[in-house]
């Protein structure tokens, strides 16, 4: 009987693979290296993952999971549709700059050849609300109407660059600017 997959371990891994991966990039990963990091016997690292590929795909997902869950965690069916969209859009800003690390990596990974198929397809059914959502405001007429995916991008990218220059401190993330940079993302997508 094999026996049940320690938590606690496998986050240290994650944790691990994170830190290395943006340090060294994919192609200067080793398992080793993750196993040390994470205070593991290389031989404990290859039970919970066969390889490093199969490692990048599921801290991706894992981290693009619990990414999409948090921001989702704003969203009230009852709100009016810019409340909620205001919402969601703050908490996606707020997760990103409390957690650059995953910010990075998610966008980094997100369009390259060492994701899976599968991969792809799990992470863009995490986003399966956030399209539904703004196909709601496209029906509602509230939002332009192109494709939804194309509309989560623009949301999303400027969010991206705009923490990147927070970390490297061209610019200061205040109450005021996040409120400018709202309004020009909700200007980009209005209807």
């Amino acid at each position: 009987m094999a026996r049940p997959r320690d938590e606690n371990k496998i986050e240290a891994i994650y944790e691990a693979t994170l830190k290395l991966v943006l340090e060294t990039g994919f192609n200067g990963l080793k398992m080793a290296d993750v196993a040390r990091a994470a205070n593991l016997a290389t031989g404990t690292l290859y039970i919970y993952f066969k390889n490093k590929e199969v490692l990048i795909n599921e801290l991706y997902y894992h981290l693009k999971k619990n990414k999409t869950l948090k921001m989702l965690e704003a969203f009230d069916a009852k709100d009016p549709f810019v409340v909620a969209f205001k919402k969601l859009w703050l908490n996606y800003l707020t997760i990103s700059l409390a957690e650059p690390e995953r910010m990075k990596f998610i966008e980094q990974y997100t369009h390259t050849g060492y994701l899976t198929k599968k991969t792809k397809q799990q992470s863009d059914q995490l986003l399966q609300p956030l399209e539904e959502f703004l196909a709601i405001g496209i029906k509602q007429g509230l939002v332009k109407r192109l494709p939804v995916q194309l509309l989560l991008s623009q949301l999303m990218g400027p969010i991206n660059e705009s923490v990147k220059l927070h970390y490297d401190q061209t610019l200061k993330m205040t109450s005021s600017l996040k409120e400018e940079l709202f309004q020009m993302a909700w200007s980009s997508i209005k209807a």
